[in-house]
């Protein structure tokens, strides 16, 4: 099959050659918006986040956090649940704008395992309130901590006014 077969625009190289959108009518909007897809997978774990520690930090979901805490015998439970609650609320707000990424990733990436293999483990599936969404938001926030801000955040900004 050649690369002709399936036509439309080009919008990025990888290592065996240049890829092509298999449907034309996308080739425009792939090609526009393609720059932008790493940050929208950054925005995304930001903006799934931010609800999390607004509930903690805003509503009292603190409460059930420092219980749940407890349970994992952490000294200074309370201290912990409320540090969560800026993580997610703080951290998720510096994900979407893209500053400090590395940092805020890594500790994202320790709360999500702890969450999946200290508290939900060994639930897997949705319906029983699993660990499916926890290891992607892990996994998500690994990939974020290995490669950084990506091209449009405020890390690149300040890195390149310096």
């Amino acid at each position: 099959m050649g690369n002709s077969e399936f036509g439309g625009a080009r919008y990025g190289s990888g290592a065996g050659g240049t890829e092509r959108v298999r449907f034309p009518v996308l080739g425009g909007l792939c090609e526009r918006f393609s720059p932008w897809s790493y940050d929208l997978i950054r925005i995304a774990l930001g903006a799934a986040l931010l609800p999390h520690g607004v509930n903690k930090l805003f509503f009292g979901d603190v409460v059930n956090a420092t219980h749940t805490m407890e349970k994992l015998g952490l000294v200074m439970p309370g201290a912990w649940a409320w540090f969560i609650g800026v993580l997610e609320f703080a951290g998720g707000l510096l994900l979407i704008f893209g500053l400090f990424t590395r940092l805020v990733a890594l500790a994202v990436f320790v709360e999500m395992l702890v969450i999946s293999f200290a508290v939900l483990w060994p639930k897997w599936w949705w319906g029983a309130h699993g660990m499916e969404y926890t290891i992607l938001m892990g996994v998500l926030a690994l990939a974020i901590f290995l490669r950084g801000g990506g091209p449009h955040s405020l890390d690149r900004r300040v890195a390149g006014a310096a």
